[in-house]
C-alpha cells in the first residue's frame, strides 16, 4: 500500500479560487450550508458533500466560542483570524469552534486519489496543528507560532485509488506529542476532492451492454410482428 503525502504552501486566494471545483472533482465551500442554517453548531455529525466532519473532543471556551463549545461550527464573517478563503467573495467556513480539532471522514460516493483544501488561523496562539492522512503526518509549524489570520493550503495525495478517507486536523501541545491541546482555533474552507474517471474499458463496456441490450428488444418487437 502506498502511503500519502502531505504538502503544505502558502495559500495564494487567486490561484486557488481559479482551481476550485474544475470538472472532476468535488466541492465543498460552505456557502449553501450558511445560507440555510446560519451560524452555529453543527451537530455531533456534520455530512458533506465531501464527507463527515465531527469534533475530535474537548470544550473550547472564550470570546471566539459558540454554543456549548463541544462541537463543530459554522461561522460567517471573521472570528478572531479565521474567515472565508474560498470562494472569493464568500463568508461562510467550518471552525473548530476552539475544540482540539476535527475528523474527517471523506467520501464522494466513487473513487479519489487526490485532495486539497484551505487551514486558517491555525497554530498562532500556541498548538501545533497536525494534519494526519494515509499514514502521513505534516504540522503547520515547527517552530515559532504563526501569525494570526495565516491561511495555508494543504494537498493530499494518497498515491493510489480511494474510496474514503480519514483527516485528523489536531491541535496538540507539542511538537510530535500526543496531548491535545484547545482554544487555539482554526477554520478548513475550500476543499476539493479529485475523482478517478472510469477507465475507457469499463465505458465501453457500459456501451456494449446497452447495445446489446437495444440490439434484443428490437428482435422481440420483430419476432411479435
Amino acid at each position: 500500500m502506498n502511503a500519502a503525502t502531505i504538502a503544505v504552501s502558502t495559500f495564494d486566494a487567486g490561484d486557488y479560487n481559479s482551481s476550485f471545483a474544475v470538472l472532476g472533482t468535488t466541492g465543498e465551500d460552505f456557502e449553501a450550508f450558511g445560507a440555510t442554517f446560519g451560524e452555529g453548531e453543527v451537530g455531533a455529525v456534520f455530512s458533506t458533500a465531501v464527507g463527515t466532519f465531527e469534533s475530535l473532543g474537548g470544550t473550547g471556551n472564550g470570546g471566539a466560542v459558540t454554543g456549548s463549545g463541544t462541537e463543530l461550527a459554522l461561522r460567517d464573517g471573521s472570528v478572531y483570524g479565521r474567515a472565508n478563503t474560498v470562494p472569493t467573495g464568500g463568508t461562510w467556513f467550518l471552525d473548530s469552534n476552539d475544540t482540539w480539532g476535527m475528523k474527517w471522514v471523506v467520501d464522494i460516493g466513487s473513487a479519489f486519489n487526490k485532495l486539497s483544501f484551505v487551514l486558517n488561523d491555525g497554530s498562532d496562539t500556541g498548538a501545533f496543528l497536525r494534519i494526519i492522512a494515509g499514514g502521513a503526518s505534516e504540522e503547520l509549524r515547527s517552530g515559532g507560532q504563526l501569525a494570526n489570520g495565516n491561511a495555508r493550503r494543504v494537498l493530499v495525495d494518497f498515491g493510489q485509488e480511494v474510496t474514503t478517507a480519514e483527516i485528523i486536523l489536531g491541535n496538540f501541545t507539542t511538537s510530535g506529542g500526543k496531548n491535545f491541546r484547545r482554544n487555539d482555533g482554526f477554520s478548513i474552507d475550500g476543499i476539493a476532492v479529485s475523482a478517478i474517471p472510469l477507465p475507457a474499458s469499463v465505458l465501453l463496456l457500459g456501451i456494449a451492454v446497452g447495445g446489446l441490450g437495444w440490439a434484443g428488444r428490437r428482435k422481440a418487437r420483430n419476432s411479435s410482428t
